[in-house]
């Protein structure tokens, strides 16, 4: 072949691939010209929390009690009362023993910290099972001849410690991934799904009373830390475990005693054979995937409500750990006293204190804006049979919701949990008890301009946040955010990089990219 035909092959072979590669960048120029992704307005989507001023409904009274629940782990010093005594606001009640009030605190962080855990392995569940596709409806098939159960054979003594860096068992003398055995920095074992810990290593945590070891569990996704979370275990050695059976298992996945069903000497029938039933498709159909993330919803706020309710619980432990007293909230008389030596077991209240004089209010406050409300404050409020208008001051918000928090909603959104408090009413006149008024309180927060999105609409890369923003010339972009607090699992706080006035996209449509011109919703939702 002569070099001038080589010359014109190798420019034809040139000319050919310039043709295709220009033609593959032409039709997806035409693509993406033709393609059009639904944008809605961040002000429609924002969740709308207000937490600057919130409204609500109460009552007035002058029949009012306050009660005394022991917090847990804490001993009475001293009781400062006597049955039949008349107290006012502010006066002492009881002292507890602080002699370990720093460790208490402490625990009760490493239980908030587990709590959160808990909650953000749960809320990654979430995200995911709303990411599935459902698989189709399939038609029952028909039954297949029962296969006899097969006795369980106990676990084979030879199973391997490890499986590369994860536990499958724990023993008194396995060594902890990390972490020094202290509340602050506990030891933490990765752990196998079917990971059990025997008894001889738990009983071996609070051998010595005077230094405690601190001890969590994890299970993470394919046996490594990378791996997102699965479920995790906390046990501390300081409150005073109880002895166990050295030999006895327990099961890291049910925090709970592995019982053996079979002795060595068991005999496993051979089942009869059957013929096989058709193979299922893997996953799940629309109905099953509605319920599984409902049913996670439900536990995502469960999660979050426990996860508050020990936040709440901590800051009336560090409250108290100022002087270790806890003072009256309402003005009247001791009707109750506990014996400091034998506390009541039954979650009976330890002492109580009926008022005797005066005009209380009772509302309810959103748990919204529990970290910015606190006793001492003021609620103003407005009566409905008078018009008038009073002040009263706080004396005490409860650390547990209220259940049928809608009679107290007012304006206030109806997916949160409600908190009651009390407030004591000093001017009284024109006031009568059981009159219905109006209540308004305010935060020091301002969020005129906050900005909370459904999870969905954030994704995540290399440890950023960001969303799909309709920008310059109507085109799609992507638009790194900064992000705040999270509301009930499931709404994000945008701290920057959004405005109310940006317009964003449902990030998981196909047609998600840079680019693609945009056009807006008509309105609702884009899942």
């Amino acid at each position: 072949m002569s070099k001038k035909k080589i010359i014109i092959i190798v420019v034809s072979i040139i000319v050919v691939i310039a043709l295709v590669v220009g033609g593959i960048f032409a039709y997806r120029w035409y693509q993406s010209e033709n393609t059009t992704i639904e944008v809605q307005s961040v002000s429609d989507l924002n969740w709308g929390y207000s937490g600057n001023e919130m409204s609500s409904y109460g009552e007035v009274t002058n029949d009012l009690s306050q009660d005394v629940y022991l917090l847990d782990n804490q001993t009475v010093k001293e009781v400062l009362v006597t049955e039949g005594q008349t107290v006012s606001v502010g006066d002492p009640l009881i002292s507890y023993d602080m002699t370990l009030s720093n460790l208490q605190l402490e625990m009760k962080q490493l239980d908030i910290d587990t709590d959160t855990s808990k909650l953000e392995a749960a809320q990654k569940e979430l995200e995911k099972l709303k990411k599935t596709t459902p698989i189709p409806e399939t038609s029952t098939t028909p039954s297949t001849p029962a296969v006899p159960d097969t006795p369980t054979v106990p676990d084979t003594p030879e199973v391997a410690e490890k499986t590369g860096d994860a536990y499958n068992y724990i023993s008194l003398n396995a060594v902890p991934n990390k972490g020094s055995g202290t509340v602050n920095d506990p030891y933490v074992f990765l752990c196998t799904p079917d990971c059990y810990v025997l008894g001889e290593y738990l009983n071996s945590l609070s051998e010595d009373a005077t230094n405690p070891k601190f001890v969590i569990f994890e299970i993470h996704q394919n046996n490594t830390f990378d791996g997102e979370l699965i479920t995790s275990w906390s046990i501390s050695g300081a409150n005073g475990l109880p002895k166990m059976a050295e030999d006895s298992k327990w099961a890291v996945s049910t925090q709970s005693q592995i019982e053996d069903t079979m002795d060595d000497e068991a005999v496993v029938t051979e089942p009869e054979v059957s013929t096989p039933e058709p193979q299922a498709p893997q996953g799940y159909t629309a109905k099953e995937l509605a319920k599984l993330i409902s049913d996670k919803e439900k536990e995502i706020r469960e999660l979050d409500l426990n996860k508050r309710k020990a936040e709440l619980e901590l800051e009336q432990m560090k409250k108290i750990a100022e002087n270790g007293t806890v003072t009256a909230t309402v003005n009247g008389v001791v009707k109750k006293v506990g014996d400091k030596d034998n506390p009541p077991t039954d979650g009976s209240a330890f002492l109580t204190v009926s008022s005797s004089e005066g005009l209380y209010v009772k509302g309810a406050l959103s748990e919204l804006m529990l970290n910015d409300i606190s006793v001492g404050q003021n609620v103003y409020a407005n009566s409905w049979e008078s018009g008038m208008s009073f002040e009263a001051t706080i004396t005490e918000i409860s650390t547990y919701p209220e259940e049928n928090s809608n009679a107290w909603s007012g304006d206030g959104n109806p997916n949160v949990s409600y908190y009651p408090y009390t407030a004591y009413i000093e001017d009284t006149d024109g006031l009568k008890n059981g009159e219905s008024v109006e209540l308004t309180m305010s935060s020091n927060e301002d969020s005129s301009n906050s900005i909370y999105l459904e999870k969905a609409y954030v994704r995540q890369e290399d440890g950023k946040s960001y969303v799909w923003k309709a920008g310059k010339n109507d085109r799609l972009v992507k638009q790194y955010v900064v992000t705040g607090k999270t509301l009930w699992g499931q709404a994000v706080e945008i701290v920057s990089g959004l405005s109310l006035d940006d317009k964003i996209a449902f990030p998981y449509g196909k047609n998600a990219k840079e680019g693609v011109k945009v056009k807006e919703s008509s309105g609702g939702i884009m899942y």
